[in-house]
């Protein structure tokens, strides 16, 4: 059972042990999300469209779309103070209910009261000049510099209101620069507003000095007798996704253990390193396992693989951040750090993810039936998805980075110098991508087709973006840039749609012309009458007499663009004409030459008598002498 707590019983002097309940009341950034989720409203009005704060003679619509008045200083200090003291009365209030009720976890009234402060607190913060922090932590910084200025002003004589400058001031030209809260270094600065208007903020300057001037002010009495150190409360205060029943456990820790250090109460920092090494030995061992699974071959599912751990990384962060923010409830400069730490590596690990997804894309494209994997469709196809993929990625980057406040149009207008440098240390690379361009638009060869580019034969075995793979007849692969491929004379015989029979047959020098004449007729009809052949090319004839046979040409386009289907059907009509010439009666002709063999005369012979009388020969030669020498 809680004690009951009495909200005008709370003073300055009461102990952390007393406020525990309290620190548990005051939560950042998840209370207004709760809220909406709650009976879907952000304030304890039932049916209030438009509460209103009154303080120091000035009233603020309480509507979550109505900005705090700030056209003049006195509007700005007016509006300031007044919701500072709006969620100190809302806060009050919670406790109060809190402590009224046996409850283990809040109520719905007791969500809608803290939602109802932060989104007063959050309003207040608009009256701070916010734009030199990252946007990823700016309500964070906001709605701790809110309660830094506050508990500051709280101690320190502030002017009366009527001495503040107000819009009738301002019109007449006072504060043309800004105005500075008498006797310090708080001010406000003048900017214009979307529609030209002045509007005064609390400088960026006096935002970063808030902490060195609350340490200054902090032993200072209060002017406020019935208020907590808000701000305090709120450093070193759990957050609320920690179950009630153990903020008293917390709370009970050692006196030392509750002391501040920048910002954060001594266990905090205990509790945020050792959740730091958790999450970072987890992240360790999760990626090495990752790095040695074995993947599939397939190219999809490596890529699926492969974001998993992306995934994982991303939960494991978004977990390591909401208990920081919302358990151990860390503040000020060390959870925007945090904030900022886990957007970055959520943005890496988001836009390795849309690398992943994309190329996963393109292998299901590039697997389908219709696409060859080596063809320049399917390299096309990774490059377009891959560029996608590489553009979500720089966008999701791009956006992050304006999160954490990296000034990007800078660095984009450094980029047109950089470009160029660039530009021409890789224009080896871009020739040889438009060379893969124009063989996609021309089409000259793909992969498969058997082709001839200078003096080299071959089947294209790849066409990628930078260079083109034939497999040589001698089976090595030659590698040709693209720049250089799409500049060829490129013979390409696989797009034939057909292929020329061209043969010379000798026959020998006794067929008649009778029997030549038939052979041409006869293989000129076997070939018209197949349909394997084009028949009117085809074409056979008489071309001359060569050395040693009687030479006959024949020339037809074969139906085939296949080579090795056109040599067989080559092989059957040669084999046709060979029977042609067979039953002609006539053969083909070998290469061969006739000797014929003769001697001088000599003076001591009678005319006609041979060196060596046909008696002086051997029998044999006799024999073919007298088959040479003609008869008479």
């Amino acid at each position: 059972m809680r004690a009951k707590i009495d909200a005008n019983a709370i003073r300055p002097s009461t102990s952390l042990l007393g406020l525990g309940v309290f620190l548990a009341l005051f939560v950042p950034l998840a209370l207004s999300t709760v809220a909406a989720a709650q009976n879907g409203a952000a304030y304890p009005a039932d049916g209030d469209a438009a509460l209103t704060v009154e303080g120091d003679g000035l009233s603020i619509l309480a509507s979550p779309l109505a900005p705090a008045p700030t056209t003049s200083p006195r509007q700005t200090f007016q509006s300031f103070r007044a919701l500072t003291q709006q969620a100190s009365d809302f806060l009050m209030e919670a406790i109060e209910t809190s402590a009224q009720n046996d409850a283990i976890l809040d109520t719905p009234e007791l969500r809608t009261l803290k939602a109802a402060a932060v989104e007063s607190l959050d309003k207040a913060a608009s009256t701070l000049d916010l734009s030199g922090i990252a946007p990823a932590s700016r309500r964070t910084v906001g709605i701790s510099s809110a309660l830094l200025l506050d508990e500051i002003m709280d101690r320190i004589p502030l002017p009366e209101i009527d001495e503040i400058p107000d819009e009738a001031d301002i019109d007449a030209g006072a504060a043309p620069n800004g105005w500075t809260l008498p006797g310090t270094e708080i001010r406000m600065a003048r900017i214009e507003g979307p529609d030209g208007e002045p509007r005064f903020v609390f400088s960026a300057e006096t935002i970063s000095h808030l902490a060195q001037f609350y340490s200054q002010v902090r032993a200072l009495p209060r002017h406020s007798d019935d208020r907590i150190d808000f701000y305090q409360s709120f450093v070193v205060g759990p957050g609320l996704s920690m179950p009630i029943e153990l903020y008293r456990y917390v709370l009970e820790l050692p006196p030392w253990m509750l002391r501040v250090y920048l910002e954060q109460a001594v266990w905090q920092w205990l509790a945020f390193a050792a959740l730091t090494l958790v999450v970072g030995v987890v992240a360790f061992f999760l990626l090495r396992a990752e790095v040695g699974r074995q993947r599939s071959a397939n190219a999809a599912i490596r890529s699926l693989q492969l974001m998993l751990p992306a995934f994982l990384i991303i939960a494991l962060l978004a977990l390591y951040h909401w208990l920081n923010a919302d358990v151990i409830h860390l503040t000020g400069s060390i959870l925007a750090d945090v904030e900022l730490a886990v957007v970055v590596l959520q943005a890496l690990a988001s836009a390795v993810i849309a690398v992943l997804a994309f190329n996963a894309v393109a292998a299901l494209i590039v697997a389908l039936p219709r696409i060859g994997k080596e063809t320049l469709d399917a390299s096309l196809i990774r490059l377009v998805l891959r560029v996608l993929g590489i553009g979500v990625a720089g966008y999701i980057l791009f956006q992050a980075a304006a999160r954490v406040g990296i000034p990007l149009y800078g660095i984009i207008a450094s980029l047109g110098v950089g470009g160029l440098a660039l530009a021409l240390a890789v224009r080896p690379t871009l020739e040889n991508f438009i060379g893969g361009i124009i063989l996609y638009a021309d089409r000259p060869v793909k992969v498969g087709d058997f082709c001839k580019f200078g003096d080299m034969l071959g089947t294209v075995e790849a066409i990628g973006l930078r260079s083109t793979k034939v497999r040589g007849l001698d089976r090595t692969l030659v590698t040709v840039q693209n720049a250089e491929f799409a500049q060829m004379s490129i013979t390409n015989f696989t797009r034939r749609d057909s292929n020329l029979m061209n043969a010379q047959i000798g026959l020998r020098y006794g067929t008649s012309a009778e029997q030549l004449s038939r052979i041409i007729e006869k293989t000129a009809e076997m070939l018209r009458c197949d349909e394997r052949v084009k028949a009117d090319t085809v074409r056979v004839c008489f071309r001359g007499f060569g050395d040693w046979s009687l030479n006959m040409e024949i020339w037809a386009y074969v139906h085939c663009a296949d080579w090795g289907r056109f040599l067989k059907i080559q092989e059957e009509l040669f084999m046709k004409v060979m029977q042609i010439v067979a039953s002609e009666g006539a053969a083909f002709a070998l290469p061969s030459q006739i000797t014929y063999l003769g001697s001088d005369r000599s003076p001591d012979r009678p005319d006609g008598a041979s060196a060596h009388d046909a008696g002086d020969l051997p029998e044999q030669a006799r024999a073919l002498l007298s088959k040479m020498t003609p008869a008479g």
